[in-house]
């Protein structure tokens, strides 16, 4: 049985715990960088491959990764980038990379009841600059029925 839940979602950053079999396989972090490839970006397979000309058109590149406490099953790991690309708007000008990390101390402090400073975490540890800025309390919306 697979089971997701979104635990953040900001205007370019969102944050999913994927569930297998009621355990947690991994958290997801999508993250749009608002940015083309980087140098480094353009030296992974298969972007190593294409032309500069056609990777330079990528205006706009989204980095998903997928953060576990060991590393990810084969199986595992295609099925969470199949499920997770499909999310991202591909086109002409915008594209993804995938990327795995594996944290052994990560369900020490990710646990059901996460805040700000634990997503933050999750961010140091995939290497991404993205930072959480604090959210008041006053700028939540709340439904109501009037």
């Amino acid at each position: 049985m697979i089971s997701i839940d979104r635990k953040l979602r900001l205007r370019d950053l969102e944050i999913f715990r994927f569930l297998k079999d009621n355990v947690v396989l991994a958290y997801v972090i999508i993250e749009d960088t608002r940015k083309p490839y980087t140098a480094e970006d353009k030296k992974l397979d298969p972007l190593c491959f294409l032309d500069e000309e056609d990777l330079n058109k990528i205006v706009n590149v989204f980095e998903i990764y997928f953060l576990s406490d060991e590393p990810l099953k084969r199986d595992d790991s295609v099925m969470l980038r199949e499920f997770f690309v499909e999310l991202v708007n591909n086109s002409y000008f915008t594209n993804y990379i995938t990327k795995e990390y594996v944290d052994e101390k990560l369900y020490e402090y990710a646990d059901d009841i996460c805040n700000t400073e634990t997503y933050q975490r999750m961010l140091e540890v995939v290497g991404s600059s993205y930072k959480i800025r604090n959210i008041h309390t006053g700028c939540w919306l709340h439904l109501s029925q009037d």
